[in-house]
């Protein structure tokens, strides 16, 4: 089996008196020209979210009013991770 690395490229042909222009002259005049429709529907999207959302502060307000929160099994399965991070640093030295 053969493998081409060139395929689908072919001589470069130039009309003679007409210079040649790189791709990249045509594509950085298309580039000049930028559009920021979406732009403008991201910021004014921006504008109306509020700074701060009442359901999620009056959410935390309630978890930290209650006793039982975090669970017990959350607070040994953290302890344990914070346990081994400590006898692997212990380990490491």
């Amino acid at each position: 089996m053969e493998v081409n690395p060139n395929a689908g490229t072919g001589p470069i042909r130039n009309t003679p008196g007409r210079p040649m222009i790189p791709p990249s002259v045509t594509n950085k005049q298309a580039a000049d020209s930028a559009s920021f429709h979406g732009a403008d529907a991201v910021n004014g999207a921006l504008q109306q979210t509020p700074a701060v959302r009442l359901e999620a502060v009056e959410r935390a307000r309630t978890l930290i009013s209650d006793n039982n929160y975090p669970p017990q099994s959350t607070i040994k399965g953290m302890s344990k991770l914070v346990a081994e991070h400590l006898a692997s640093d212990t380990a490491d030295q």
